[in-house]
């Protein structure tokens, strides 16, 4: 494929398959109720999403499955990207990545978010299940309450996070019965980071990053917002607690 090509690929994909158009139009939604909320100011907040299963085909379709032979395909959203612009501009918001040891852009010059070893490293760890879906974001509240004492009690043992956030918020637990995870502050974009939320995420959906953002995984961009909006409410009323005792 030349590089003119490389660059129409994601278009391509973009006309002809109805599904991946679909979840374009989903994925910009979800990233407006983001913004709306301010937890993705700036260019802050990323995503990525398995699609391995809407493009393989077309890849194929096209003869182009020998020039990329990858197993695992995703779309991810691209460094310094806005998720206020995604609903106007999903093509220079959004790349897709084709991924078998070494990975292949497209379009070719573009570059994803600085988050995306983190992203790949925990796609690794469910490319068999339906979580197909990451998102990081900055809910304020979140991050204000990995910011206390309370939290840094909790880096220690996570569960007791959970129980309090369980109490504060009953219907967490159904939409997170594994709880959630915790990581001590790193760099953001860091391999520490990333090494760190592949050995503490372990069974579970969601992980606060000290002092950062909330990162979710889920089955698709939707659920990921749902799980996001309670545990930032949870949070919220965790805070509005603290400040009347």
């Amino acid at each position: 494929m030349n590089n003119n090509n490389s660059d129409m690929l994601f278009s391509d994909v973009y006309n002809n398959v109805l599904p991946f158009r679909n979840l374009i139009l989903r994925l910009s939604k979800v990233a407006q109720v983001i913004h709306q909320q301010c937890w993705a100011e700036a260019n802050a907040g990323n995503i990525s999403i398995r699609i391995s299963d809407m493009v393989k085909p077309f890849i194929k379709r096209i003869g182009l499955d020998n020039s990329y032979p990858c197993p695992d395909w995703f779309l991810v959203s691209r460094t310094g990207s806005r998720f206020r612009d995604m609903l106007d501009e999903p093509e220079n918001c959004l790349m897709i990545i084709g991924e078998n040891n070494k990975e292949y852009y497209f379009p070719e010059d573009s570059k994803p978010t600085s988050e995306w070893l983190c992203h790949l490293k925990l796609h690794s760890l469910n490319k068999n299940t339906k979580l197909s879906c990451i998102l990081h974001t900055h809910p304020t509240e979140v991050i204000a309450l990995s910011d206390t004492s309370f939290f840094q009690d909790c880096k220690i043992n996570s569960q007791r996070l959970n129980q309090y956030l369980f109490e504060t918020l009953p219907e967490i637990k159904l939409f997170l019965p594994k709880g959630i995870a915790v990581v001590d502050y790193a760099p953001a974009g860091s391999s520490k980071l990333a090494d760190l939320s592949y050995k503490f995420i372990k069974d579970k959906q969601a992980l606060i990053w000290e002092k950062h953002g909330l990162l979710v995984l889920s089955d698709n961009p939707d659920t990921a917002l749902d799980l996001t909006e309670v545990i930032n409410k949870a949070a919220k009323l965790w805070l509005i607690k603290g400040l009347e005792n």
